[in-house]
């Protein structure tokens, strides 16, 4: 598997010093209640305000990127999704016990800038509520449902502005946190899991790293999608019955580009997949996904042959001027990753084009798909 310099740059600069993991029984550190930065990033713009609930599911089955033998798999989600209720009250867009501040603070770049934001990560708050109840879904059958995978040594909230957008036009979306291969895995008792990988793999060009992404991550991220999809089936209580299990689409950035269109392949339920600037593993790089496909990609990077092998309706956005990293929120509150993109315009352009897709495939709407300077589509 051939990787562009953008992938070498990514996978090079945050792996360095990041090959152990900390206990999951770790002390809770504590909580901070007071948040100063707020928001950093635009309300979303559907018609719904936007609840979350923080769920851990501690039985996925067995773990096989865990460095414990015989260790089950324990995944904490997020999902948000619309609702009426409108309490003013937000959360914080980081976990509250810190973990995640303190993963990105060890790893940003040496000599990098300091965004004014950045001063104070833990304060950040997102535009989510906190357990309201879930709106009653238009369509007697439920909301469709959207799961999201983060890339390789993020988190589940690497994408928040694009996920409570998404929520806010009439979806139930699931960002689940993969854990060992996500910076920080924090569960809602405090605890945390960091990032493990086994000596000689965290390169993905090398012949070990590259047989440890394919054969071991693609499968486990893929089977953590699938079995989130089962676990939300069987527990529709949760969500008060307002989930429409179903309508199934998957969605993912950079590693979890994969993890979407892998899933999507295997969840009969699943209409349609999308993939942010994300790498080919797993049985997707033989198996093409045949089913409708969205691709947005930087202009670096390559995802015509996934886009040339799918059999169904493909759609491939190349969006000049963008980095990798522009593809998720880090933009917003992080320097240091150069782009020459209107952050602005980059965020808006995921947000249009992905409820413009999934909108299409998942609600029969029409196809609209955004303008801009620099935005070029081939579709098929």
């Amino acid at each position: 598997m051939k990787l562009k310099p953008i992938y070498q740059a990514l996978w090079m600069s945050v792996i360095v010093g990041v090959a152990g993991c900390d206990s999951e029984d770790s002390p809770a550190e504590t909580t901070v209640t007071e948040p100063v930065a707020e928001h950093v990033y635009p309300a979303p713009g559907g018609q719904y305000q936007v609840g979350v609930k923080a769920i851990d599911i501690l039985d996925a089955g067995p773990d096989g990127m865990s460095p414990v033998p015989n260790e089950t798999r324990r995944l904490p989600i997020k999902v948000f999704y619309p609702t009426e209720e409108n309490t003013g009250t937000y959360r914080n867009y980081f976990d509250s016990w810190g973990h995640q501040v303190a993963f990105l603070e060890k790893n940003r770049p040496q000599g990098a800038p300091i965004h004014p934001n950045q001063f104070d990560l833990q304060g950040i708050q997102s535009w989510s509520q906190g357990d309201v109840a879930i709106a009653k879904a238009t369509s007697g059958q439920g909301w469709p449902i959207l799961f999201y995978s983060h890339g390789a040594l993020l988190f589940e909230v690497d994408n928040t502005e694009l996920l409570e957008d998404l929520a806010s036009r009439g979806y139930v979306v699931v960002s689940i946190n993969h854990p060992y291969i996500a910076g920080a895995a924090s569960f809602q008792d405090g605890s945390v899991v960091n990032v493990y990988l086994p000596e000689g793999t965290s390169n993905v060009r090398t012949e070990k790293g590259s047989a440890y992404f394919n054969e071991v991550v693609a499968p486990q991220i893929t089977h953590d999608v699938t079995y989130v999809y089962q676990w939300l089936s069987w527990h529709q209580e949760v969500f008060d019955y307002q989930l429409d299990d179903t309508r199934i689409g998957t969605l993912g950035f950079s590693l979890g580009g994969s993890a979407a269109m892998n899933s999507c392949a295997q969840i009969a339920a699943c209409v349609a997949s999308a993939n942010m600037d994300g790498l080919l593993l797993g049985d997707i790089r033989y198996q093409p996904l045949n089913k409708p496909l969205l691709l947005l990609q930087t202009p670096e990077q390559e995802l015509s042959e996934a886009f040339a092998d799918n059999g169904h309706d493909t759609f491939l956005f190349t969006i000049q001027k963008t980095t990798h990293q522009d593809f998720m929120d880090q933009n917003r509150w992080v320097l240091g990753y150069p782009s020459q993109v209107d952050i602005d315009q980059i965020h808006a352009i995921k947000k249009q084009s992905m409820a413009t897709f999934f909108d299409h495939y998942l609600k029969g709407e029409t196809v609209l798909w955004p303008e801009y300077d620099g935005l070029t589509l081939a579709e098929k």
